[in-house]
């Protein structure tokens, strides 16, 4: 198989120097592509490809910082013709809108000297351009909606570099973390400092909330309903439970066929139900954790006390910026106790909890922080039991691949981190959120252990590795301990 190539040649005829070198070095990396791909060679062509790209990555920042420049002094618009970076950038460069604006964000917030800490990360290789780029769009989404009656929320530029703190914190002790993580745990961190935005989103959305039932002129019906994001969660699982595993006997059908059908499934049952005196038991299980002064209304009561007055003599707040929930520092990906989230790290609002709290089965969870390990069942079972699971998978949100994976939690498997048929326990110490795909990718690897893998960029490559992950040879680190120190269940991370 013979690779073209899209080089434009060495120059172009009045190239600045920049330009021509530019094309220059494109021109000769393009050539390691062509041809056919010796055998063996898949590993190092990652690498090489991970090392141009970041050197591509320093070029598209130094653009994006000129672009920025050449606004500020007003000449964006009489040269360039376009108001704003994003517009420059959407008609001049093609680049998509959506993106456009992100890197337009990024680009001013960092000409201005407004998030210091992304651009050492980005020095550093800890971010790329567009990770850095997603966290400045969460960062702005982040302050317009904070608490601006909390007195020390009250200065846009210190929330900012608050919030930025904390995401730039959290992808240095998960390097792995991916820019939809990052936006995900930005909008956590918004709920944490602003107790009453979950509750202000949830009563918007269920005032707004509708369905409509329209049927087409062809014979064909289209249904459409909005509302809060709590109700999703129990539509989603309730489609979940109606959803037919596929048959290899029949036609292969879509994940949409599949989940309209699950849909109708629901209504028949909803039908065949009507006089039912006692209706059937659950079909699925919606995981929420809720911190303890969350479900019994406290934080709330704290939070409207909070938004009542400023704090007296600069006395600390609940959720100012010096401590983290619950005074301890938060989990890496913001799953912490300053908030009710689902498993996939889903806030949702007391009022919702109040709804769903009548049906549900309640579950304590103790981490003890001294030692990080509050479950052990030992070698006496394979498969871990529900409260393993719990405990092992606490703090996390999608799939613990070491290299990244965004698969929320709920489509995970329970994965023995060293194996159990080379000595691996059942414990939560020992237990980690796989994917399908990654579990058995990490089975095959650990039977092929010669075989040369990529192990990702070299920025994000934690320090210890465990013994059976597909690259590293060395132990995992004590868990932390001493008073005041956050639990980690997850000593590979």
């Amino acid at each position: 198989m013979n690779t073209s190539s899209f080089g434009q040649g060495a120059g172009q005829a009045g190239d600045p120097p920049a330009v021509a070198l530019v094309r220059q070095a494109c021109e000769r990396a393009s050539r390691t592509f062509q041809g056919e791909l010796p055998a063996g060679a898949p590993a190092a062509t990652l690498e090489s490809v991970c090392s141009m790209w970041e050197a591509m990555e320093l070029l598209k920042l130094q653009i994006l910082l000129r672009l920025a420049q050449i606004r500020a002094e007003g000449n964006l618009l009489e040269v360039g013709g376009q108001r704003s970076v994003a517009a420059w950038m959407i008609h001049t460069l093609g680049t998509n809108p959506a993106q456009a604006h992100a890197l337009a964000t990024l680009a001013e917030l960092l000409f201005s000297g407004k998030l210091p800490r992304t651009l050492k990360a980005l020095g550093e290789g800890m971010l790329s351009v567009d990770e850095a780029a997603t966290l400045a769009k969460t960062v702005e989404r982040a302050v317009k909606t904070r608490d601006k009656n909390h007195s020390a929320f009250a200065d846009a530029d210190e929330f900012r570099r608050m919030i930025e703190t904390r995401i730039v914190e959290a992808k240095t002790q998960r390097p792995a973390m991916s820019a939809q993580q990052m936006a995900q745990l930005g909008v956590q961190l918004a709920h944490e400092y602003h107790p009453g935005l979950a509750e202000e989103r949830h009563r918007k959305a269920h005032a707004s909330r509708r369905a409509d039932l329209t049927r087409g002129f062809e014979g064909t019906c289209y249904f459409h309903a909005q509302g809060p994001d709590a109700d999703a969660e129990l539509i989603d699982k309730a489609l979940a439970a109606f959803t037919k595993p596929h048959e290899a006997s029949k036609p292969e059908v879509s994940r949409a066929e599949r989940t309209y059908d699950a849909f109708l499934a629901m209504v028949k049952s909803a039908l065949g139900h009507q006089e039912c005196t006692k209706p059937p038991g659950p079909l699925a299980m919606v995981n929420i954790t809720v911190p303890l002064d969350v479900f019994n209304g406290q934080r709330q009561k704290q939070a409207r006390e909070q938004s009542q007055g400023p704090a007296q003599n600069g006395q600390k707040q609940a959720g100012s910026p010096q401590s983290g929930p619950m005074g301890t520092s938060p989990a890496p990906d913001g799953q912490g106790a300053s908030y009710a989230a689902t498993q996939d790290g889903q806030v949702l609002a007391f009022e919702a909890l109040q709804d769903l709290a009548p049906d549900s089965v309640l579950r304590r969870v103790i981490i003890d922080p001294a030692s990080g390990k509050p479950l052990d069942v030992g070698r006496g079972m394979r498969n871990a039991p529900e409260q393993v699971r719990v405990v092992a998978h606490y703090g996390r949100t999608t799939c613990a691949w070491e290299q990244g994976c965004d698969v929320p939690i709920s489509d995970t498997e329970a994965d023995h981190i060293r194996s159990y048929s080379r000595g691996g326990t059942t414990s939560a110490d020992n237990i980690q959120p796989l994917c399908s795909t990654h579990n058995r990718l990490k089975w095959r690897r650990e039977n092929n252990p010669h075989r040369q893998v990529y192990r990702g960029r070299k920025a994000h490559r934690t320090p210890h590795q465990h013994p059976d992950s597909e690259s590293g040879t060395d132990p995992p680190p004590d868990p932390p301990s001493g008073p005041g120190t956050a639990p980690d269940p997850h000593p590979r991370e």
